[in-house]
């Protein structure tokens, strides 16, 4: 009986520490150095919205308008199915407006798309927000951040996804 009580309870244990990790569990503080020193730029994607005729959207202020990260419009998402990067695991660099920079580890089968990475990044910052004081936002509200750029890295066998997130005040 206790041989099969141990057995139980390893399982459950097992069972439990195998479940998914939230947001904020998969959140993590990175050195800039980390990244910058000795790393590959593999390539550059802008985010942009696609206008009314189906070129990118241009402001009448000027400037090429990203995609939102609280609301974003996937429909408009100019190149939606393009591949970012083929890699299954990648970690995501998010450090604009917070006084820190973190990595949000993902994961996908099937690679990433700028469709899959607008989705992640939009559910991170989220989090993220929810917790402000924790990340040192004082001054942006999330309506405002537009994802302009990421960046794909190589670091050993390791992807990075740099963030470029910008205010469109």
């Amino acid at each position: 009986m206790r041989k099969t009580s141990l057995l139980i309870l390893f399982i459950a244990l097992n069972v439990v520490s195998c479940a998914e990790k939230t947001i904020l569990e998969r959140l993590f503080d990175v050195e800039k150095p980390d990244l910058a020193f000795g790393g590959m730029i593999k390539s550059s994607n802008p985010f942009q919205i696609e206008g009314d005729n189906g070129k990118r959207y241009i402001r009448e202020k000027g400037g090429v308008g990203g995609i939102n990260l609280k609301t974003p419009e996937l429909e408009k998402l100019y190149g939606a199915e393009e591949i970012v990067t083929d890699s299954t695991k990648a970690i995501l660099i998010i450090d604009f407006p917070l006084n820190k920079i973190v990595g949000y580890e993902i994961e996908n089968k099937n690679g990433f798309n700028k469709r899959d990475l607008t989705i992640e990044l939009s559910k991170a910052y989220s989090e993220i927000y929810a917790e402000k004081d924790k990340y040192g936002i004082c001054c942006e509200k999330l309506s405002d951040l537009e994802l302009k750029n990421i960046l794909v890295f190589e670091v050993g066998e390791q992807i990075y996804l740099e963030t470029k997130v910008e205010s469109k005040k």
